[in-house]
């Protein structure tokens, strides 16, 4: 089974995650040797403090420099981890910021949101206007979300894809946020994992296998490579320009 870190923050000296080429590779190397070949480099994309424009060429700027240092053997996406604000809707389309080629996007909204009203207009703002699918990311760090679980059901029903840390499936987790996201694992309310890797202080990613483990122990094997299959599809559409999942006909030119 290949597996995929869906976010990251190892693209070196950009945002807050790895500051040089040396952390980079040394966290991809991490990576690695779990086995996790299909790397998403997400580096954050705060809306409030600079244009698209800028952030999209100093970002490519910097992937162009390092990907002649990505080993052989690992599969690289470019995206972004987008703070959605209303500047972002400012924008004419926001292609360059999504996972590769795909209409898929990383959302990361204010941790407070209820999901109602302001949230869910620019949601379908997104999908609508934009014509781009939500990731939202880290779904474990929303306290709306983690006490209603039927709001990412209504989330998921338009196609948008939950994520969350592999932070939380470890040992030394908190014990009743794993046992809560586990139980969302089974039931089929979260999509795909991702690392976050900062650093090996921040958000190591040393622990992707460890939290594999877990999930496949505590919620099945066939959940836990369920986890990996929405990936790869996430990641294929990223490559070669298509949407593949689609969870509402209402959304369904999406993958036009």
């Amino acid at each position: 089974m290949a597996l995929y870190d869906m976010h990251s923050h190892i693209l070196p000296d950009f945002d807050d995650g790895a500051e040089t080429v040396e952390d980079s590779l040394a966290l991809i190397d991490s990576l690695v040797k779990q086995g996790v070949t299909n790397i998403c480099l997400t580096p954050h994309f705060y809306t409030n403090e600079r244009s698209l424009e800028d952030f999209v060429t100093e970002r490519n700027s910097a992937f162009s420099k390092f990907l002649p240092e990505i080993p052989e053997g690992v599969n690289v996406v470019l995206g972004s981890e987008v703070y959605v604000t209303p500047f972002l809707f400012n924008n004419t389309n926001l292609n360059d910021i999504t996972y590769g080629k795909s209409r898929y996007i990383l959302t990361e909204f204010s941790y407070s949101a209820s999901f109602k009203n302001k949230t869910m207009q620019q949601i379908y703002m997104l999908i609508e206007n934009f014509r781009v699918m939500p990731v939202i990311p880290h779904v474990e760090r929303y306290e709306t979300l983690m006490s209603k679980p039927e709001i990412i059901e209504e989330l998921k029903s338009m196609g948008i894809l939950i994520q969350s840390n592999i932070g939380n499936y470890t040992e030394k987790a908190s014990y009743f946020r794993k046992r809560k996201l586990l139980k969302y694992i089974s039931g089929g309310l979260i999509d795909i994992l991702g690392s976050d890797a900062h650093s090996f202080k921040h958000n190591t990613p040393e622990v992707f296998r460890e939290a594999y483990r877990t999930i496949s122990a505590k919620c099945g094997a066939n959940r836990a490579e369920l986890l990996m299959e929405n990936a790869e599809k996430v990641f294929t559409a990223a490559v070669n320009g298509e949407n593949t999942i689609s969870r509402n006909k209402f959304y369904a030119d999406l993958i036009d």
